[in-house]
């Protein structure tokens, strides 16, 4: 019997524990624009979003006279654009904007992978492999497969193709794919079956029931509904974007349901107006409809041209913070948007764009730039940093709750570590310039009016928990931590400045 050393268990176990998975936050520079251009089997209601990084890599999707090339060329011409900042971009999502028919689909049976050395190993003991299958129907007998000369699964696959002529055999990620060469719902095929005479080798490829192999029916064709908009935003789940607009120009009740859903869902919804009526104080004129719902997660510009890639060139140059950085947050005013034609304005239009929330894109002394409107519908950096803020206390909160090994505690240290969490994001919110030090001028308050107002003052943040003995018993059994509440001051930026000028002789 063999001797072997004592195990250094018997004195001393060690064992170790991975804290859970951790969520990433939302990536506030994933964009899209949703586009009508059907292309079977790349780009339709089966493949709703694609992904790219280039305007070369969309000219080879999509062709350059399509209308996504165009705005993709509007998009990456801006400098930054979310493709060069922190893992951002430019998504392409499909609309169903007319009847897509779905052609029929044909049955398949898709073996398991298998080990090619393997296979061909038991394969060349046999000199009469063989089995049966169904296809659409028809028993087809395979027969007189001389393994002792098959070298390779490909060599194999060749085989199989002359002796099924009902279907096509293909070598595909270490499986055998059988597919029929019908389609419909006639179109199937089924789990290969031992056959009458010779050696059997349906386990060997993985093609038998219960070795892992699938087979999938085929279908008729069928022909999918037009949908909304709305729809087509809420079908469109792969990536996460959180900027979107349509090179198809929506209707007003399109702009509207859209809206509701980008303030629902934290999502900025870019929105291009040319009309003179856009430009009027009336309820009937849907920009001054959405200014008075308070849809402020909605961003409307507008240019006499109705150049829809105004929206996508704005939204380029707008998803382009560094949530990591420092003194990265910015202000659309007074950006310049690269290939976007300034627009001429009477006082009085720039007065009413002004009044209803409209961005427009001037000239200043030849100089072309964004004016943002005054705050008549929110600023687009302030919906956006309030998003990336919400999604960062949610996640990071989350996180330590999800990836503490144990459990943090309803004690004041479970308290503690929640605080923490909650003021290093707040923190990080400061660094990158949208929180601020600053004077609290509201009179909504919580907690010690002059702790409030001092941390205000020296941090741009007040964070309180309210304590656990104020909780209810019920809370506590339902293991609800204490209320948080946050107040925080923006840092905001100059858009206008008034100088006054003495002069004396």
């Amino acid at each position: 019997m063999e001797l072997v050393n004592a195990s250094l268990n018997r004195v001393v176990t060690v064992a170790v524990s991975l804290g859970g998975a951790s969520l990433s936050r939302a990536n506030m520079n994933i964009v899209t624009i949703f586009s009508s251009q059907l292309i079977e089997g790349v780009f339709d209601s089966a493949h709703r979003q694609l992904s790219f990084l280039s305007a070369k890599s969309v000219a080879a999707t999509f062709g350059t006279s399509s209308a996504v090339y165009q705005h993709a060329l509007a998009f990456f011409a801006q400098s930054p654009n979310p493709t060069q900042i922190s893992g951002g971009r430019f998504v392409v999502s499909y609309y169903r904007a007319a009847e897509e028919i779905v052609p029929a689909k044909a049955g398949v049976l898709t073996g398991q992978q298998i080990s090619e050395a393997t296979a061909i190993g038991l394969l060349q003991s046999i000199q009469d492999g063989s089995f049966d299958i169904d296809i659409d129907g028809t028993t087809v007998n395979v027969s007189g497969i001389d393994g002792r000369v098959i070298t390779s699964l490909n060599e194999l696959v060749t085989i199989l193709n002359t002796k099924i002529t009902t279907a096509t055999i293909t070598l595909e990620d270490q499986r055998i794919i059988i597919t029929s060469d019908s389609t419909g719902a006639a179109s199937l095929v089924t789990f290969v079956t031992e056959g009458a005479t010779g050696t059997y080798i349906g386990e060997i490829l993985s093609l038998a029931a219960g070795t892992g192999a699938v087979v999938t029916d085929g279908v008729d064709s069928v022909t999918l509904p037009l949908e909304t908009k709305l729809e087509a935003v809420s079908n469109a789940n792969d990536f996460r974007f959180k900027g979107f607009t349509f090179i198809d120009n929506p209707t007003d009740l399109e702009t509207s349901s859209l809206s509701a859903y980008a303030q629902a869902n934290d999502l900025l919804y870019y929105d291009v107006f040319d009309s003179a009526s856009n430009l009027t104080i009336d309820t009937s004129n849907i920009c001054w409809a959405t200014k008075l719902a308070n849809y402020t997660d909605t961003r409307m510009l507008f240019t006499k041209s109705g150049d829809r890639k105004f929206a996508t060139r704005y939204m380029s140059r707008t998803h382009t913070v560094d949530f990591n950085g420092e003194n990265t947050t910015l202000t659309m005013q007074l950006k310049e948007l690269v290939g976007q034609l300034p627009d001429s304005f009477t006082d009085t239009e720039l007065d009413n764009a002004n009044k209803i929330g409209l961005d427009t894109y001037v000239s200043f002394k030849d100089v072309p730039k964004v004016l943002s409107a005054n705050g008549a519908n929110g600023y687009t950096d302030l919906s956006y940093n309030i998003i990336a803020l919400k999604d960062a206390l949610q996640t990071d909160t989350f996180n330590l709750l999800g990836t503490t090994s144990t459990k943090v505690p309803q004690t004041q240290s479970g308290v503690d570590l929640l605080r923490d969490t909650i003021i290093k994001v707040l923190k990080q919110f400061v660094k990158v310039g949208f929180l601020a030090a600053g004077t609290w001028n509201s009179a909504d308050t919580f907690g010690d009016p002059e702790t409030f107002k001092r941390n205000i003052l020296q941090n741009g943040y007040y964070v309180k928990i309210q304590s656990l003995a104020d909780q209810t018993q019920a809370e506590r059994e339902q293991r609800k931590a204490p209320l948080v509440q946050i107040a925080v001051k923006t840092a905001g930026a100059f858009h206008e400045v008034n100088i006054l000028v003495n002069i004396e002789e």
